[in-house]
């Protein structure tokens, strides 16, 4: 199975180079295709029983489900969210005696899935060793950068690449990942082509490509051309909120599981929601309940209680969940449908059915709209700009900073990416749990739709 963030960029490659290499090859058109075989862009068949399956998903693993494989490959994986799509993703191999998992894109920030996966990998560097001082040189920043090619940093003798090798920088990781830059491709280095002995038009072609990288140097902002020409991390993602801005809304009373007589004198509307865990495999994953009620004398939304189950199971949870919620005399409750079906049909026994709805993320064109069977079906970015624009004009209340620290770390770990089809999204390291964030958001959902305002900013 071949999955990228889009159709687009999955149709491309299926047509592109699976296509083009079934159409052209004369082996594979004689041994194994048939007019009776399946050869459309997103499903492939073979003589011989193997299938190609094509498909993609951004920040929704909807489409990998279902089917049973044995090799998965994820292309621009830096634009492929982690948990909720490649963890749920690889279940498709499941059974499988062989489980490959291959994984390939460009680095983007330092908080990216794929600077993630990296340092998970062996971090395999193709180290070349300088004839001049006969120090070890791998590519990893602009200093290497010559007028004639890459040069050591240390004397500044040119480099070939020819005479490097693969090293393991972490070889105790199992995950074996390599960094491959332009810089370190002999095509790309007169020096080298000249060193080999290639011919005059080889080494000129080297020249033109070399020429072509000091000018992206030139002339494009130095975090592109770290991403794109030198194939590392750079920067920290941009935020919408400042942890000023967070720590300025913490003015309101403690948190309370058991609400106190006068704590909810002033309040009309009592209304919660629940990220569930889906366990991840980088472990940060947890079950959060929020619990919002809305005051008509300042017409804000007050944060009464919220609470982080970390590492439970999320029907473990709902008991405690449904007993807080019922002591709140809440309204309605929304719950994550990617991973929490499940608790969310057992919080319908505990809350009854007409004051639980769910909400499942993905790429959609409304912000928010009823699939008319059991869920509604929310535009991840656009509801994520809404409440975040719902934090920044302070049309909400917090309890105490102490008390708060767990949830405003959550949202400060989210930060704004642009997909390579310019597509704005919001990620968050897989190292670092973003579920306070959303949960408050589903517990704003859930005041939106029994407020029936469906209204959207930037929809």
């Amino acid at each position: 199975m071949f999955v990228s963030p889009s159709k687009e960029q999955t149709t491309r490659f299926s047509n592109t180079r699976i296509g083009k290499t079934m159409r052209y090859s004369p082996i594979i058109n004689d041994k194994f295709l048939r007019t009776d075989l399946a050869d459309r862009v997103f499903h492939k068949q073979f003589t011989n029983g193997s299938e190609m399956l094509f498909t993609y998903g951004c920040d929704d693993a909807e489409r990998l489900r279902g089917p049973s494989t044995d090799r998965n490959m994820y292309d621009e994986v830096q634009d492929i969210l982690y948990d909720p799509v490649i963890t749920v993703g690889n279940e498709t191999m499941a059974e499988s005696d062989y489980a490959y998992e291959t994984y390939a894109g460009t680095p983007k920030t330092m908080e990216n899935t794929i600077q993630y996966l990296w340092e998970l990998s062996t971090q395999t560097e193709w180290v070349m060793k300088c004839e001049g001082c006969n120090n070890y040189v791998y590519i990893d920043s602009e200093k290497i950068l010559q007028k004639e090619g890459p040069g050591c940093p240390k004397c500044k003798k040119l480099l070939n690449p020819f005479n490097g090798q693969w090293v393991d920088m972490a070889p105790s990781k199992t995950l074996q990942g390599f960094h491959i830059s332009q810089p370190m491709m002999p095509r790309n280095n007169p020096h080298a082509m000249r060193m080999a002995g290639r011919s005059t038009s080889e080494i000129q072609v080297a020249e033109q490509r070399w020429s072509r990288i000091l000018q992206k140097y030139e002339e494009a902002p130095l975090s592109t051309f770290r991403n794109e020409v030198l194939g590392v991390s750079d920067e920290i993602g941009s935020r919408l909120l400042s942890q000023e801005e967070l720590e300025a809304l913490c003015t309101g009373r403690k948190l309370e599981q058991y609400p106190p007589r006068d704590h909810l004198k002033d309040i009309t509307q009592i209304v919660a929601g629940a990220d569930w865990s889906g366990g991840g495999t980088s472990g940060v994953s947890r079950t959060v309940l929020w619990i919002w009620g809305w005051r008509p004398r300042d017409q804000k939304l007050v944060c009464l209680f919220y609470k982080v189950y970390p590492g439970t199971n999320p029907v473990s949870a709902v008991e405690e969940i449904a007993y807080t919620c019922k002591q709140y005399h809440v309204s309605m409750f929304c719950g994550d449908a990617g991973e929490g079906a499940l608790a969310n049909d057992l919080m319908r026994t505990h809350l009854g059915h007409h004051k639980v709805i769910q909400v499942q993320y993905g790429m959609q064109a409304k912000a928010l709209k009823f699939n008319q069977i059991d869920r509604y079906m929310g535009d991840r970015t656009t509801l994520i700009d809404n409440y975040f624009m719902l934090l920044k004009q302070k049309k909400v209340e917090w309890a105490p900073l102490v008390e708060m620290r767990v949830a405003i770390n959550d949202i400060l770990n989210e930060y704004e990416d642009i997909t390579q089809n310019d597509r704005k999204v919001w990620r968050h390291s897989p190292q670092k749990p973003d579920d306070c964030l959303h949960a408050g958001l589903f517990a704003w959902l859930a005041w939106k739709v029994i407020n029936k305002d469906f209204k959207f900013w930037q929809e």
